[in-house]
């Protein structure tokens, strides 16, 4: 998924677009396109992500199971599969929702609007939670395999998967921002 930028909200202008008064200086088509073209963008972007993060879930829990059979480790191979079965039911329920469809009129582009920066929020919270079981699968890991090393891993995952929790909290913040000004706009849209 890409980053949103902060300084660029596409459906206000949007909005803007479209209750211009007719006697306003119309807006060029080509404006109106180019703001479609990257809500379109955006969805595919989001489709491309959850599939990659999906069928990585999928593989994720075929390992685990692989590694619980063929190499006699049930422990470590059960908190794989645990840990892609977790994923997989997070990134499902981050992105219900989340095609904004054919935006015939601009409420309805402005309301997918608000559903799309909804599941961007969804998708910031269930990544949070999936950094804090992988920190749990990376105990386990821990536990099933001590060695002189653990401490640099466990190091090292918990700056990386913090790092993430940061970025995911970044993402949830600028979404959060999204659906404030896209239900304004709607909001005001409704009142003309």
């Amino acid at each position: 998924m890409t980053r949103p930028d902060p300084s660029k909200d596409d459906w206000t202008d949007l909005a803007e677009v479209w209750t211009t008064p007719g006697d306003a200086t119309e807006p060029s088509t080509g404006a109106i396109v180019d703001l479609e073209r990257r809500v379109r963008r955006r969805a595919r972007l989001a489709t491309l992500n959850f599939h990659l993060e999906a069928w990585g879930a999928v593989l994720a829990g075929v390992l685990g199971a692989w590694v619980a059979f063929r190499h006699q480790a049930p422990e470590l191979g059960l908190a794989g599969v645990a840990f892609a079965i977790f994923a997989l039911v997070a990134t499902v329920w981050a992105r219900r929702d989340a095609l904004p469809g054919d935006p015939g009129t601009p409420g309805q582009a402005l309301a997918a609007a608000v559903r799309q920066a909804r599941s961007g929020l969804r998708w910031a919270r269930a990544g949070q939670a999936i950094c804090v079981a992988a920190l749990l699968f990376v105990i386990v890991v821990g536990r099933t395999a001590p060695n002189a090393s653990l401490p640099l891993i466990y190091l090292a995952a918990l700056g990386f998967l913090g790092g993430m929790a940061v970025f995911y909290e970044r993402h949830a913040r600028l979404c959060r921002r999204r659906i404030a000004g896209h239900q304004a706009a709607l909001k005001e849209l409704e009142a003309d």
